[in-house]
């Protein structure tokens, strides 16, 4: 009952003994607001009239991804709206008109953050929110938690004592839920709240960043809006720019910017490491070798079913290094998935280095690795019309094919030899896939999407030129994967590749540019 007497007020403490004389007491400290610090005002009236209706909200989200700052938003909303409000967060809180006799019946809202750590305090959570779950008055209960059940909250209760349950409509989650009756805000920021925040920041006179458009688009598909993975990439392109930006090198910083930048992965994730986002990273000194395992699970496959009897997997949910999502209504079925693609990628750096050699002998050529990651192309993952992954959000139709080859990559060479994606995971900045060691790339298409764009970044003054005058790239591939017959590309220099499926995915066969067969064609694996 620990939680439930945090609720509960006390009288104020008496005045200090020994007060000080009134002319002596030093001057007060101004009281300034965030300048910085985004209103998010529509998502904190939605979410508070949810709160309103439903009596018990759950709100869920790994570490940094804004729960406190909502909850610290919706708390001054609140006190704004003149609704009485408890700010909860490991320390002792309350009002002192709420009683033991008079809690169940107070027009009151408790918000209480970092809820995970009351999961042991079973009188909260089966006896006062299960009671004030599904009334229509008395006080309103928004738990903020970095893990849990999203039906339930604790993911263990004693035998014949069953939780709360929390329909869809009392959940809110790190980007609003594709299932029926959910509500749609969520703790990462949406686009406008996004571009507010962008524009705060880059605007602050003491650290300005003058920033083009496709620079705050790279950026919202590397982060999903997330807070804490906002701020922080946005103070490093300051302190990697900072120089050029004073002495007026850089009008502006774009997105060919940001993506040299993050080329040296090792230096980028140095200076990420200084900044709040790191709170959500994983923890490499505590990583025990089954937890390694789910991480590169999840890296390869976009997800993992939420299985708390697997160590590892327990271990990544409850340090909060994965996000859990439920794919229905009853939460009947979870899937762990990273909250970003750069959580994505700092366990790409980080778990999947070169330890060993490349198998060259095996594979001599680029397209002899091609051949053995196309080889293992699941008919079933190509089928599926429901892929959850970063942020648990689907993903786009025309993405699986990169999901897939992603898959196969590590299929057929494990997790050593240095698989390096691209970053914003949307094939918008650099080369898909690169293998590091052998400095060979490969592009993924779909139905010859812009197929004249991606060969020209290859030749004359393209994008990867710069790339293979430095050596950084010294073979490549572009793979169209497509269900219909392709024309004929007959353009000088262009390495191309046309993987043409099935059109229920059952097989393949690759075809060059000039439609001559490469490899005849082939079943799929189910």
């Amino acid at each position: 009952m620990e939680y439930i007497k945090r609720l509960i007020g006390r009288e104020t403490t008496a005045a200090s003994s020994n007060p000080q004389p009134t002319s002596s007491k030093p001057p007060q400290p101004r009281i300034m607001a965030d300048p910085l610090l985004c209103s998010r005002s529509e998502t904190v009236r939605k979410l508070a009239t949810i709160l309103d209706e439903e009596q018990v909200v759950h709100v869920r989200g790994t570490p940094a991804s804004g729960k406190s700052t909502l909850a610290k938003l919706l708390h001054s909303h609140n006190r704004q709206n003149h609704i009485p409000s408890v700010l909860i967060h490991a320390r002792d809180a309350g009002l002192t008109s709420v009683t033991p006799d008079t809690i169940r019946d107070t027009d009151v809202t408790f918000l209480i953050d970092e809820a995970q750590m009351s999961y042991e305090d079973y009188g909260l959570w089966l006896d006062f929110i299960k009671t004030q779950n599904g009334r229509r008055y008395g006080p309103r209960i928004c738990l903020f938690t970095s893990y849990g059940s999203p039906s339930e909250g604790p993911d263990n209760y004693p035998t014949g004592s069953p939780l709360t349950y929390l329909g869809v409509q009392q959940r809110i989650s790190i980007t609003p839920s594709k299932i029926r009756g959910s509500p749609q805000i969520s703790l990462f920021y949406t686009r406008s709240e996004f571009d507010d925040v962008v524009q705060r920041i880059c605007t602050d006179g003491r650290r300005p960043v003058p920033l083009h458009r496709d620079a705050a688009d790279y950026i919202f598909s590397l982060t999903n809006g997330h807070p804490g993975a906002v701020y922080s990439v946005l103070d490093m392109i300051y302190q990697v720019h900072r120089s050029e930006i004073k002495h007026g090198k850089i009008r502006e910083v774009g997105k060919d910017h940001i993506i040299t930048m993050l080329d040296d992965e090792e230096e980028s994730f140095r200076i990420l490491g200084q900044s709040v986002v790191k709170r959500s990273f994983v923890d490499r000194r505590r990583l025990s070798h089954h937890a390694a395992d789910t991480l590169r699970e999840v890296l390869k496959n976009g997800s993992v079913q939420r299985d708390l009897s697997n160590d590892g997997i327990r271990n990544c949910y409850e340090s909060g290094w994965l996000h859990s999502e439920p794919l229905d209504a009853d939460a009947s079925s979870i899937v762990c998935v990273f909250p970003t693609r750069l959580h994505a990628k700092y366990v790409e750096h980080y778990l999947t280095a070169s330890l060993v050699s490349f198998p060259i002998q095996r594979y001599p050529t680029i397209g002899d690795l091609s051949e053995a990651a196309l080889r293992r192309f699941s008919l079933r993952n190509l089928s599926s019309i429901t892929r959850v992954g970063t942020g648990a959000v689907v993903r786009p139709v025309e993405a699986c094919y990169q999901d897939e080859f992603y898959r196969c990559l590590h299929e057929v060479l494990g997790f050593s030899s240095n698989v390096s994606s691209e970053w914003s995971g949307g094939g918008n900045g650099r080369i898909d896939f690169r293998i590091a060691d052998l400095a060979w790339g490969i592009e993924l298409l779909r139905d010859g999407d812009r197929l004249d764009a991606h060969c020209s970044r290859f030749v004359d003054n393209g994008s990867y030129t710069r790339w293979i005058e430095q050596g950084e790239l010294r073979d490549w591939l572009i793979i169209d994967c497509r269900t219909s017959p392709p024309r004929p590309y007959n353009v000088p220099g262009t390495k191309l590749w046309r993987a043409v499926f099935a059109v229920d995915f059952s097989s393949i066969e690759v075809l060059d540019a000039s439609n001559n067969v490469v490899i005849p064609r082939f079943p799929l694996m189910s």
